[in-house]
């Protein structure tokens, strides 16, 4: 039987296979597509989920759909699990697009009960029902903090490097890049439409979505963000936003 190795599973025919696993930061995978569509939750943290042009940011409240073949990296701060079910092109009437799902406890308990089913249980008819039944509870998709990322791959991996804790300077980039410091700034704004330093603090403040969303505190966000002191923090992401960190934080608890 032919193995999807990141997966973790080896293929039966079945419909839809789940899979529990427990990554750590050593261990999560880079980059990487399956042939099957995957619905992955991270009950334990937030997590961020970069595929296609964009960066989705998951609180652990939310799963997200990733259809057949497309490609995708998903990270977190530290150890995380893994709660996922695959499925077939086709068995599962959800969009064509990586689409963000709010769980609430009846959503989370039916993905938690599938992904932890054995070969076995797939083949009963109650393993059927389950799984229709979450698909007609995920109808509405959830309003998720995203970030575009830039199309040319140096800049592509400016703003990885950042989102990962980065604060290297322009100068820095350019030598890196062998440009020269003009140059690299017209590929920013050209790709992003941002100028640099609109475009740095943009990818500073969301290092702090995930702590935010995780109910950590401000002054905890604004150091992950690079900010010396809340207040700065604060004015910089409702300059940004057009919210403040807390009320962004009342909003994913509603």
């Amino acid at each position: 039987m032919q193995r999807d190795e990141i997966g973790g599973f080896a293929e039966d025919g079945s419909p839809v296979i789940g899979r529990i696993t427990s990554f750590t930061p050593g261990t999560m995978p880079e980059a990487h597509a399956h042939w099957r569509g995957q619905l992955a939750w991270c009950p334990d943290r937030p997590v961020t989920v970069e595929t296609g042009g964009r960066l989705h940011l998951l609180s652990p409240g939310m799963a997200i759909w990733l259809p057949p073949t497309h490609r995708h990296r998903i990270r977190a701060e530290g150890a995380r699990k893994s709660v996922s079910l695959y499925t077939r092109p086709a068995a599962a009437p959800l969009p064509k697009a990586p689409t963000p799902f709010p769980l609430e406890a009846l959503e989370a308990e039916l993905l938690r009960t599938l992904a932890g089913s054995s070969r076995a249980d797939r083949q009963e008819p109650a393993f059927a029902r389950l799984t229709a039944v979450l698909w007609d509870r995920l109808a509405r998709p959830a309003p998720a903090p995203t970030l575009p990322l830039p199309t040319d791959p140096r800049l592509r991996r400016i703003a990885l490097a950042h989102l990962d804790g980065a604060d290297h300077s322009l100068d820095h980039w350019a030598a890196a890049l062998a440009l020269s410091r003009r140059s690299l700034q017209r590929l920013a704004r050209r790709d992003t439409g941002q100028s640099w330093t609109t475009w740095m603090r943009d990818l500073r403040l969301a290092r702090a979505i995930a702590p935010l969303m995780a109910g950590k505190s401000v002054q905890h966000a604004a150091h992950a963000a690079g900010y010396a002191t809340a207040s700065g923090f604060v004015a910089a992401f409702q300059a940004a936003h057009g919210i403040t960190p807390g009320q962004l934080q009342r909003r994913i608890e509603s």
